[in-house]
């Protein structure tokens, strides 16, 4: 079984470089997106196993708008979506999986700054979360 690949969507580089850096040195394969269309695209060609997912970009909901189509898709409901996102600093608003996590439609969420550890901590957790559950969908090469 090759690496993990992991999916970053994210409007800022330098965020997506440190990110990068840290996933990568933690064994992973790391592809960037820098827009929601651009990183739907990437899950079309490249299906990831996972996602980090800024909720920010080119409009103030395009993270959720992107995790909706993805988690009402048929093919990539099963993708592990972190949403990691400055939206408390920048508005005041706190969101949390255990208030929000209903209609975020993703499978994590954190404020950014997340520490390198805990972000390569809670990738290993969704995907090995997904590999275990029942409807976990076939890995890209249909294997």
């Amino acid at each position: 079984m090759g690496k993990k690949k992991i999916l970053i969507i994210d409007d800022n580089p330098s965020f997506v470089k440190m990110n990068t850096l840290a996933l990568e040195s933690a064994g992973f394969e790391v592809e960037a997106a820098y827009n929601a269309e651009e990183g739907f695209t990437k899950v079309e060609y490249g299906r990831p196993d996972a996602i980090v997912l800024d909720l920010m970009m080119e409009r103030h909901d395009s993270g959720f708008t992107l995790a909706r189509k993805l988690k009402t898709h048929p093919v990539y409901r099963s993708i592990p979506i972190l949403m990691l996102t400055a939206v408390g600093e920048a508005t005041g608003f706190r969101f949390s999986m255990e208030r929000d996590g209903y209609w975020m439609k993703t499978d994590d969420f954190a404020d950014k700054p997340l520490p390198p550890d805990d972000l390569v901590r809670r990738m290993e957790k969704l995907i090995r979360e997904a590999e275990a559950s029942p409807g976990a969908a076939p890995p890209p090469d249909g294997t």
